[in-house]
């Protein structure tokens, strides 16, 4: 019996030696790609990371040192960003909303890579109504609701991402001193928002937080978002805000495609992983290079409790 586990053993030793081979002899390393991604946010100085994609044998990405980094817009002269670390390059100038930004990128030995974007205007947050309880979850816990207008144009394209976020200390555990530590920060908290009968939702893919005003006909719409507290504390010591940005079309392409992309990696029992790409607006290379702008407004909850 004990020689035939040893044998049997060996084989499987021998298998697996096999396939590991099989497999560092199969997949060989790919040309690398630039990769360029930003996102300018309005009131926020120029960032841009640069890098080249990694292989399999890589364990972080390749950082790009030696780039020229360049952003124009019709305002101002061009800027050359200064590289700092981990592919990043920085300026000190100012995004601004409303203004459209193309970015170049110079690296040795590649075609130029380019993109180009444009900042929206914010979007003001009005009318905010609270609702404590709202209705109660599978288990019994409460659901709470926020409700608020933002004002549209149907006559231009705008698209809003709604976040809700806390502002305070926040107790995080950390693995190099193997201690809990506090620090003061900004944490997004968890939201989620129901189509129901309204035909905007209802002609969106998920993320819900993330839509469109393509069949808004109004001047204003109408958000409403859930809170569910076996995920969300209010009650923690920390600020809630509403935050409400407005996005460019590439940053709203991109967010709903990496929602698809997540979720088919996810394998079910009778199904099989299936793989999609990521958007990408960068010619000559892959990544994003989007614009955002953001409106904050505290959520009051002056009826909690009732």
């Amino acid at each position: 019996m004990n020689k035939i586990l040893l044998i049997a053993s060996l084989i499987m030793f021998v298998s697996l030696s096999s396939c590991h081979s099989l497999v560092e002899d199969e997949f060989d390393n790919f040309s690398h790609i630039p990769v360029m991604n930003s996102l300018l946010q309005a009131d926020s100085t120029f960032r841009v990371q640069v890098t080249l994609t990694a292989n399999l044998t890589d364990s972080t990405p390749v950082y790009v040192t030696n780039a020229q980094v360049i952003i124009e817009n019709s305002l101002d002269a061009p800027d050359t960003l200064i590289y700092t670390q981990k592919g990043w390059y920085v300026s000190s100038r100012i995004v601004k909303a409303g203004v459209s930004y193309s970015c170049k990128v110079n690296i040795p030995n590649f075609p130029q890579i380019s993109a180009q974007t444009t900042v929206p205007e914010p979007t003001g947050i009005d009318s905010v109504v609270f609702t404590d309880l709202a209705g109660r979850g599978k288990e019994g816990e409460k659901i709470s609701s926020v409700e608020f207008y933002v004002k549209n144009n149907p006559a231009q394209k705008r698209f809003w991402e709604v976040i809700l976020v806390t502002e305070g200390l926040i107790t995080e555990y950390n693995f190099e001193t193997n201690a809990f530590e506090e620090h003061y920060g900004i944490r997004k908290e968890e939201i989620y928002m129901i189509s129901g009968q309204d035909p905007v939702l209802l002609n969106e893919a998920n993320p819900l937080s993330l839509f469109s005003n393509k069949l808004m006909t109004k001047n204003a719409y109408k958000v409403k978002f859930y809170i569910n507290e076996g995920y969300t504390k209010l009650n923690g010591g920390r600020i809630p805000y509403i935050e409400l940005r407005s996005v460019d079309e590439s940053y709203y392409k991109y967010v709903k495609q990496y929602y698809i992309y997540e979720s088919a990696s996810e394998i079910n029992i009778g199904q099989s992983s299936q793989h999609y790409p990521l958007y990408s607006n960068i010619k000559n290379g892959i990544g994003l290079f989007t614009g955002i702008s953001a409106s904050r407004k505290e959520l009051l909850r002056s009826s909690e409790g009732k």
